[in-house]
């Protein structure tokens, strides 16, 4: 019977782990991109300025969540009613960390498949690690 810290071992080793980003080419221009596979830091720290990273990747209808948001921040500070602005304020707060937490954890994902509606393709789609992350953010080629 194999020691338990030998299965471990071997467990991990079946589970392979997604290239560090895949490479997006737009023909018509030659332009190339790389798409990180990981955590989106930008989106994570910089979302909440307005939205920007968000538009800059071409997610304009996340940005405009953002700048909705905003607008309700703006709204529930011109209240003058002191308890429903501090609830008003703790739950927009909230709403702006979740936002921000699954934008780094599924923004890179939603970068690459805009960029493939946009008319950019994968570079080398039968590449191994390319394949796992074509599966796992279930990209339509």
């Amino acid at each position: 019977m194999a020691r338990p810290s030998a299965r471990r071992k071997g467990a991990a080793r079946d589970v392979a782990a997604l290239p560090p980003s895949i490479r997006l080419k737009h023909k018509p221009s030659g332009k190339e991109r790389r798409v990180a596979t990981g955590f989106a830091w930008d989106l994570f720290l910089f979302a909440g300025l307005l939205g920007l990273p968000l538009f800059w990747r071409r997610l304009p209808a996340w940005g405009a969540c953002v700048l909705g948001l905003w607008l309700l921040v703006l709204a529930t500070g011109a209240m003058r009613l002191a308890a429903a602005t501090d609830a008003a304020q703790l739950v927009l707060f909230a709403t702006f960390l979740a936002l921000q937490l699954w934008l780094g954890f599924y923004g890179n994902r939603l970068t690459a498949r805009t960029l493939l509606v946009h008319g950019w393709t994968i570079e080398q789609p039968n590449d191994s690690g390319t394949k796992r992350v074509i599966e796992k953010w279930r990209l339509a080629l």
